[in-house]
């Protein structure tokens, strides 16, 4: 038996970390060395952003470590790849047990910038993906049972996606709530008002617009869990969890290739032999690049709180496409199909985190509208001086590039058999 794994990396997928706000030119080179295919060039512009200390193999920042750790499997230097996604995972779990005294100084230093004061807070994809990008570097030499390990903890991830939007959400609207203090009730107003949805919509802004794969799942991760099994199996039990996981894939993509794979794994469940997969080759077209946030200003009718208020304006993200470099690839006569969107799940994450970004950014520019009032009634100069400063730290997005380690847009996924 000879099983052999392909990747194909046809286009430049853009690789990073999900949510955090970048300046544009602090990605200039990296994107620069992305479109030209130079993996190896732009994993040591993510290195050199990330601190990278080749003594002690420590970094200090999570999300250039992000793209550290996804590049370098681009580049096919599977070790360091997944040493330093290793390292990503433990800043992830400081992240999440960060104290409440730390996260409240932030938000308070948020409140009176902007949200680029902000540490990089990642999304629940990118330990998802961080794991799938872990378990193809296994894969690729040849380790299977680590990557089953890393497989197995990525499908742990996603079972737990959809009890953590319900807990964040509750979670942030109570800490929005108690940062207005005294002012709640005026964001409340502005939230709900009708100019405030006319606004967004013109703007382009529309919640509720984007859906998730059924329970958050990532439907690349539960399919290269369902691969692994099915080409490293043993047991009976293997090759039933492979044709559980292919069928679950398919109920979401409606997949032709996932159900041809799940029909193949249940005849190995049946007979378990390994003869079946003998010359199966399974090519991984990773296609397009990842949607990016850019910034929308607008103004919102928290300037109805004074008419000596000079600027009183709001910018908030939102996600802009950017397409596939093809529809597909052949290979040996057959056509790739998508098994996964990315773009769909990334801006399913987003779609649950915009409430809370348009709750944020009210609450900042009601707090500063209030400021900038009672400085002008006792000095209008230094007034105007504080509406620049305001308008100064409005924002301050730019284009973030958003994206877990494997962003790519589309994922297509065919299983060919060689002659």
């Amino acid at each position: 038996m000879k099983i052999k794994f392909i990747s194909s990396v046809i286009s430049i997928a853009i690789l990073s970390g999900c949510t955090s706000i970048i300046q544009k030119n602090d990605f200039d080179s990296f994107n620069t060395k992305l479109d030209s295919g130079d993996f190896s060039g732009a994993s040591k512009v993510a290195l050199e952003h990330a601190g990278y200390d080749e003594e002690s193999g420590e970094t200090d920042d999570l999300l250039w470590t992000l793209q550290a750790g996804a590049t370098l499997n681009y580049a096919g230097d599977y070790e360091l790849s997944t040493k330093l996604l290793d390292a990503t995972e433990t800043m992830m779990k400081e992240e999440d047990t960060e104290s409440t005294v730390s996260e409240g100084a932030e938000f308070v230093g948020s409140m009176i910038g902007n949200d680029a004061m902000l540490a990089y807070e990642q999304s629940h994809y990118d330990g998802i993906m961080t794991n799938t990008i872990k378990a193809w570097n296994f894969i690729a030499t040849h380790d299977f049972q680590n990557a089953r390990v890393e497989l197995n903890r990525a499908e742990e991830r996603q079972r737990r996606a959809a009890q953590h939007f319900a807990d964040i959400i509750k979670e942030r609207t109570e800490e929005i709530k108690e940062e207005a203090g005294e002012s709640s009730m005026l964001v409340k107003q502005t939230m709900e008002s009708g100019y405030t949805k006319k606004a967004l919509k013109n703007a382009g802004i529309e919640q509720g617009q984007w859906k998730p794969y059924e329970g958050y799942v990532n439907p690349f991760t539960t399919y290269s869990y369902a691969l692994n099994l099915l080409v490293t199996g043993k047991s009976k039990s293997d090759f039933e969890k492979a044709s559980n996981s292919f069928k679950r894939v398919y109920s979401l993509t409606g997949s032709p290739v996932a159900k041809a794979d799940y029909q193949l794994a249940q005849s190995m469940a049946k007979s378990r032999s390994q003869s079946k997969l003998e010359d199966q080759v399974w090519v991984i077209f990773e296609n397009g690049k990842s949607a990016i946030k850019e910034e929308r200003r607008l103004d919102l009718p928290i300037f109805l709180l004074s008419n000596n208020v000079t600027y009183a304006g709001i910018a908030i993200p939102t996600l802009k496409e950017r397409g596939v470099a093809f529809d597909n690839i052949t290979a040996n006569g057959s056509k790739t199909e998508t098994i996964a969107d990315m773009d769909k799940i990334i801006s399913a994450e987003f779609d649950q985190d915009f409430p809370y970004i348009l709750a944020r950014e009210v609450t900042r520019v009601t707090l500063k509208t209030i400021a900038q009032k009672q400085v002008k009634d006792e000095n209008a100069l230094l007034g105007d001086v504080f509406a620049i400063f305001q308008m100064a730290t409005t924002g301050a997005i730019f284009e973030l590039s958003l994206r877990c380690q494997a962003s790519f847009r589309q994922l297509g996924l065919k299983r060919k058999t060689t002659k």
